[in-house]
């Protein structure tokens, strides 16, 4: 396997978490927040943040322990050899998956608001090439774009919400009142998955310069997609109110068309919101299936040339496997069952290495200690 240089800044880890995280679940936070908290559906985000940022914290610590070091080559040395690479396959199967179901949401998207007359198929086809052309280059191409595309992504993410409570309504709002702190928390476990993306740290951290602030880059990634997050669930709440919103397929779609009738904006201004959603969806789920690619790359102890093998041949049952949903109910249905599994994998087992590693460091120093008390 040859050496990979070290090269990812501060920033441009902070541009892939953004990336990653920022995609698909924009268009329907408003509903999901707020269909168990209602008018106070905004501490929806915020619940979620804090579930994620704990697997987040964990996840810097093991970048920071293992320097250089993906968790194809931790897991194994934290867990052991069996129990290691059975959570690296698990890592890597539910990255094929959830880039799927991503892939699917987004033609949905495409096919119900800006060209119902395309098949899907060809829309799916479409970001799957662009996807593996992207994958057939090193790791180094994924960062610059990464950092190419994130202002197109961070302006637009932060001007629609604004721009559209100019329509709000802010007795939707009221009253400030939870009913039940345990609705609170299974929203949280629902809108945490908004925020799933983190994970990919645990590759991408490998190839941050020494000196490289790990945690600086995450808490600046976590904090702009609960920023984002937030104001679009307070800009849905008060400009539909939440019974509306559980009525709307994509909630944050309608606002882009509230906001044109502003007077602000060209008209069909939600095309050009999609055209911009596109390229956040394509970092998404580029990043995903890099990562998926480069850990199977690393886990065989390859080169390059099996990567871009493994890029081509891999697109084919990703493409059927996005085909699987017969309509977009079953398609949400699929979500949510991911969206358990996923819990295990991008917050039990980060945290499961964190606490395993830090115990292991507690215990080799304890050791040392003594040694060096016998040796005296």
């Amino acid at each position: 396997m040859e050496n990979q240089q070290r090269n990812f800044g501060t920033w441009q880890l902070t541009s892939i978490m953004i990336s990653s995280m920022i995609g698909v679940g924009i268009l329907i936070i408003p509903r999901t927040a707020t269909k168990l908290l209602h008018q106070m559906g905004w501490l929806g985000p915020i619940a979620g943040v804090l579930i994620a940022s704990v697997a987040v914290a964990a996840i810097v610590y093991l970048g920071n322990q293992f320097p250089g070091s993906t968790f194809v080559e931790f897991m194994p040395r934290i867990f052991g050899g069996a129990i290691g690479t059975l959570c690296v396959f698990l890592f890597i199967l539910y990255q094929f998956l959830n880039a799927g179901i991503t892939a699917r949401l987004f033609g949905e998207v495409v096919v119900t608001s800006v060209l119902p007359q395309t098949p899907l198929e060809v829309i799916i086809i479409t970001l799957l090439l662009l996807v593996m052309f992207l994958c057939c280059h090193e790791i180094e191409v994924v960062a610059r774009i990464n950092e190419l595309l994130i202002p197109f992504l961070l302006f637009p993410s932060l001007l629609i919400p604004l721009v559209s409570f100019m329509n709000a309504d802010w007795y939707n709002l009221l009253p400030f009142q939870v009913e039940s702190w345990k609705q609170v928390m299974k929203t949280g476990l629902n809108t945490y998955t908004l925020y799933t993306g983190y994970e990919l740290l645990m590759v991408y951290f490998a190839f941050a310069i020494p000196g490289a602030r790990l945690g600086m880059a995450s808490v600046t990634g976590m904090s702009f997609a609960l920023v984002v997050y937030l104001i679009t669930v307070v800009a849905g709440i008060t400009v539909f109110g939440y019974e509306e919103l559980q009525r709307l397929v994509w909630p944050t779609l309608e606002l882009v068309k509230v906001t044109q009738r502003t007077g602000w904006f060209l008209e069909r201004f939600e095309s050009a919101f999609l055209a911009i959603w596109v390229a956040s969806v394509f970092t998404t789920i580029g990043n995903m299936l890099y990562a998926t690619i480069f850990s199977l790359r690393r886990w065989f102890r390859k080169g390059i040339r099996f990567q871009r093998i493994t890029a081509i041949v891999i697109m084919v049952p990703l493409f059927f496997l996005t085909l699987v949903p017969q309509n977009i109910v079953e398609l949400f249905s699929y979500t949510q069952h991911l969206t358990a599994v996923g819990f295990l994998i991008t917050i039990i087992i980060p945290i499961l290495l964190a606490i395993t590693q830090f115990m292991r460091n507690q215990f080799n120093k304890g050791r040392e200690v003594n040694n060096e008390k016998g040796g005296t």
